[in-house]
């Protein structure tokens, strides 16, 4: 390949970028429950951080008017999409199909990097992102971590490109756009950020290497810029709002210190805290990768990945890689381990593209019939495709009615009483509020997994239902709850498949003031 063929390798032709635009949307339509092909989106996670956009545009402030423990910016999304729609999902859903289009934009130029493909292999990244939307840890669509990946890819092809294309640091204008993306990733939530340290820590080590200091200085006052421009709007919306306190409370305090860590039994070296971190991280991908193959397959195909990223280009690929993944792996499980963290790693599965397209370059060479070729490859992943999304776990809620959800039956009773106050006592915000088109008149307003270490949040609400505050109770279905001021007016079950692809039934009794 020449030199100009090289520099040209990541750049996409206007209708790759229109197809993979195109195919993102219509993946993430198929098996997100914010599209518009789904009555409703049943993610309790989902649903709180939409309570907070909707707070916000009625000038709440999270934290302290409405309490949630994930990052301002994830709020502030959810506000353009509650400006988009306040009574639907349909603004999430086009910020899914955006960064759904970003991943699949990023991909391919990452694959263009170390192969020049055939021009029909560009249907490689449909069933590659079809595969990574319906992994069950995607659940209803709409967490943190699906919005997230697709920037962690932008800041891999970065680092992957400056390795392809120059002396493996990257360039002063890239800084600045690894700065507004760390800058991001920390303000959603900052376990987020794992990637990003351990891609300075490859910065780092390569210029010391080197004694390449003006130009380390250099990267790191870009990068500097482009974490100030994200932070400084949010922290002046805290500021004159008068909240900073509550953020710090709220988003860092709590969050670090609130939450128990994970104990290991490890004993002897593997009692030292690196390695004790390192021996649960690679315990979890395991059980992770046991519980959805599909997750596991495609960790285990970008493993193998990396080793067709070319002999000129293999260790400082393996060094970024590695140092990227177990830091980012090792900082999302300090903690605990809840089953949708590890789907942010899903931003290094791009690589899988690469020995793909290769395998079907080369047995292009080998086919007489280039026409047939064609034909068949792309018959055959327009099947894989299609089965692919037909089997999402989410097909079982596709083209029902809002009469087919839970919620909108309870919303139903409470839109009889004018303004009503509602609380979801014992359980999440499953979108009770959404669905009535009501929002909290309480901080804390409804079951947060902080909550057994933060006792304020259920001395609030027992002291405001012993007041009979609330207008209506939401709980969970076998809840049997004894307040002298609240009667049981409505029970509802409906059934639906959970993340682990499980058939159950999930149920809500509500509560009305007496």
């Amino acid at each position: 390949m020449s030199n100009l063929e090289q520099k040209n390798s990541g750049k996409l032709t206007r209708t790759e970028l229109i197809f993979l635009v195109l195919m993102a949307t219509a993946t993430i339509t198929v098996v997100s429950t914010c599209s518009p092909l789904y009555p409703f989106n049943l993610w309790d996670d989902v649903n709180c951080f939409f309570t907070l956009g909707r707070g916000i545009i009625h000038g709440k402030v999270p934290y302290r008017d409405l309490y949630e423990q994930k990052g301002p910016l994830l709020y502030l999304i959810y506000a353009l999409a509650a400006l988009i729609s306040e009574k639907t999902f349909v603004g999430a859903w086009i910020i899914e199909s955006v960064m759904a289009s970003v991943f699949s934009v990023f991909s391919w130029k990452t694959a263009k990097l170390f192969v020049t493909p055939a021009r029909f292999t560009i249907a490689l990244v449909p069933v590659l992102t079809s595969l990574i939307y319906t992994v069950y840890m995607f659940n209803f669509g709409g967490n943190a971590e699906e919005l997230c990946f697709p920037l962690i890819t932008v800041a891999f092809y970065i680092g992957l490109r400056s390795i392809v294309e120059g002396d493996g640091l990257p360039e002063n204008k890239d800084a600045i756009v690894c700065g507004l993306i760390t800058a991001a990733l920390f303000w959603i939530k900052y376990t987020f950020t794992g990637f990003m340290i351990g891609f300075c820590i490859y910065i780092l080590v390569l210029s010391v290497k080197r004694k390449s200091f003006a130009r380390l200085w250099s990267l790191v006052w870009r990068f500097l810029c482009g974490f100030i421009i994200v932070s400084v709007p949010i922290i002046l919306y805290f500021l004159v709002n008068g909240s900073v306190k509550y953020l710090w409370e709220g988003y860092f305090y709590n969050n670090i210190f609130l939450y128990h860590n994970v104990k290991s039994t490890a004993t002897g070296i593997q009692s030292i805290p690196v390695i004790s971190n390192i021996y649960i991280t690679v315990i979890y991908l395991i059980v992770i990768s046991l519980m959805y193959p599909v997750f596991g397959a495609l960790l285990i195909l970008t493993l193998i990945s990396l080793f067709f990223t070319g002999r000129k280009n293999l260790k400082k690929v393996l060094f970024l890689f590695v140092v990227t993944f177990l830091i980012q792996s090792v900082v999302i499980y300090l903690k605990l381990n809840i089953y949708y963290y590890s789907y942010i790693l899903s931003y290094c599965f791009c690589l899988i593209l690469i020995p793909l397209v290769k395998g079907i370059n080369a047995l292009g060479k080998a086919f007489k019939n280039q026409m047939l070729l064609k034909v068949l490859t792309c018959a055959l992943l327009l099947t894989v495709y299609s089965i692919t999304l037909l089997l999402n776990k989410n097909m079982f809620l596709i083209f029902k009615s809002k009469d087919d959800v839970a919620q909108y039956r309870i919303a139903q009773t409470i839109n009889k009483t004018p303004d009503a106050k509602v609380l979801t006592y014992d359980v999440m915000d499953s979108g009770f509020f959404t669905a009535a088109g009501v929002l909290p008149q309480n901080r804390f307003f409804c079951y947060l997994n902080i909550e057994h270490g933060y006792s304020a949040i259920l001395e609030e609400q027992k002291r405001l239902i012993s007041e009979g505050y609330f207008d209506y109770i939401v709980t969970d279905y076998s809840s049997e709850s004894d307040w002298d001021n609240y009667e049981a007016v409505q029970t509802e079950q409906d059934p639906i498949v959970d993340f682990r692809g499980t058939k159950r039934y999930i149920g809500y009794k509500l509560y009305k003031r007496i």
